[in-house]
């Protein structure tokens, strides 16, 4: 029972900072996403030096990946200081490669490939956020979290209850695809409600935006509990109480996002809606 008042309150805590944050504007989003681009940095590198899979400078390659943040970030306010973000982080991705010369460790191959693997799986997607953001709607932005929370959310009710078929159990056991096709099927039913208060897209534009959701989100999970599994892990950490780490809350989103980016621009960023 304590554990689920736990995981309760950290949830409603989670959901209301992203919200609010939406809310308030995307100054303060793009802030909170930095913190949150820190703090998962810096699992994903503990996680990987804890496996012995590598060994990586944490501390380096977080700033590096912040550098990266900030520059796609301030792209949109000037590309002085953006172009300034990005030659920190190529001098510091230079120094991360560079250095491996010199240090003598035992897989230096590996730390290269999993330092810019980091920095393709958390930075980039979480930098794509604020790109979504500043290019479109802030309704779209929303409708990305509220229909990953309303598939995972249908996608447990449905296996807890009906699942039997697994969907990929080599990697994941408990997922289901009667939880799959549940979560898709309340995911579309809220993409019905954004298409009833929105005219950015049509009902079926919005149909189409939750299935891209479920679909690059479905593999965005399972490619994190296939890194769990290669680290022999049950969470990624334990930042948020009762949810795991970072990576665990994040896992569906970081394979969304690019997908809704590029859908987004195909259909607005070309005024041309379905």
């Amino acid at each position: 029972m304590k554990n689920l008042l736990q995981r309760a309150i950290t949830g409603i805590l989670f959901v209301g900072a992203i919200i609010g944050s939406i809310l308030l504007g995307k100054t303060v989003f793009a802030i909170l996403f930095l913190a949150v681009t820190a703090l998962t940095l810096w699992e994903f590198y503990t996680l990987v030096n804890a496996g012995d899979k590598a060994s990586i400078n944490k501390l380096i390659a977080t700033i590096s990946g912040l550098s990266l943040y900030c520059s796609a970030w301030l792209w949109n306010f000037s590309s002085k200081y953006a172009l300034l973000a990005m030659a920190v982080y190529l001098i510091l991705c230079f120094g991360i490669v560079i250095g491996e010369l010199f240090a003598q460790k035992g897989n230096p191959i590996h730390n290269w490939a999993y330092f810019f693997l980091g920095q393709i799986y958390v930075v980039v997607p979480f930098s794509m956020l604020n790109l979504l953001n500043n290019s479109f709607a802030s309704e779209f932005l929303l409708a990305l979290f509220v229909l990953i929370w309303t598939y995972d959310s249908g996608a447990y009710l449905f296996g807890v209850t009906l699942g039997k078929h697994r969907l990929f159990e080599r990697i994941s056991p408990k997922k289901s695809w009667e939880g799959a096709i549940g979560g898709l099927l309340a995911a579309c039913v809220a993409s019905l409600i954004f298409a009833y208060f929105s005219s950015s897209l049509s009902t079926v534009g919005w149909i189409r935006f939750a299935v891209l959701v479920v679909i690059f989100g479905t593999f965005g999970d399972l490619a994190e509990s296939l890194l769990k599994r290669t680290f022999n892990i049950k969470d990624s950490g334990n930042i948020l109480p009762g949810h795991g780490g970072m990576l665990d809350r994040f896992d569906s989103l970081l394979f969304a996002t690019p997908a809704i980016l590029i859908y987004l621009a195909l259909l607005i960023g070309e005024s041309y809606f379905i």
